[in-house]
């Protein structure tokens, strides 16, 4: 039988608020201390599209969602080695092949939740988005808060 720290469960709780207090950060969401509150992620496909999305909590503002799936999205083609995208707001879109420049941001349950479909692209052209120039657009955006929250 182990015996359990007082200051352990009273640590750990205090991390809960202090991290539920806070506007989601700009992570992975499937980290397992932060994820729950949140954050980027991508899926491959169909064929050579990406759906690309961030989910975040009560206290984030709609535009910091944008920009943040905006950013998983540029960072998800540099992965692949490609230098700009397509942007699509759904399948259907990519087959029409409607381009967005803008992310549309909805809220579930009084969150803000975005995704959209990107397609790795070789070379620029009409409404096709620069990977550098995305990340270097937004780099201060998505950098952590230096107060912590």
């Amino acid at each position: 039988m182990s015996m359990r720290k007082p200051g352990a469960l009273a640590a750990g709780l205090l991390m809960v608020l202090a991290l539920s207090a806070c506007a989601t950060g700009y992570h992975d969401a499937s980290n397992p201390i932060a994820g729950w509150t949140g954050g980027y992620w991508d899926r491959k496909g169909p064929g050579q599209l990406f759906k690309v999305g961030f989910s975040g909590n009560g206290y984030i503002k709609k535009e910091k969602v944008g920009i943040y799936v905006l950013y998983h999205a540029a960072e998800v083609v540099q992965r692949e080695g490609k230098a700009y995208f397509q942007m699509y707001d759904s399948l259907n879109g990519a087959i029409l092949d409607r381009r967005i420049a803008e992310r549309t941001v909805s809220t579930i349950g009084g969150k803000p939740d975005a995704y959209v479909y990107v397609l790795p692209r070789d070379a620029a052209g009409p409404e096709v988005l620069a990977v550098s120039e995305i990340l270097q657009r937004y780099q201060a955006d998505v950098a952590p808060p230096e107060n912590g929250s």
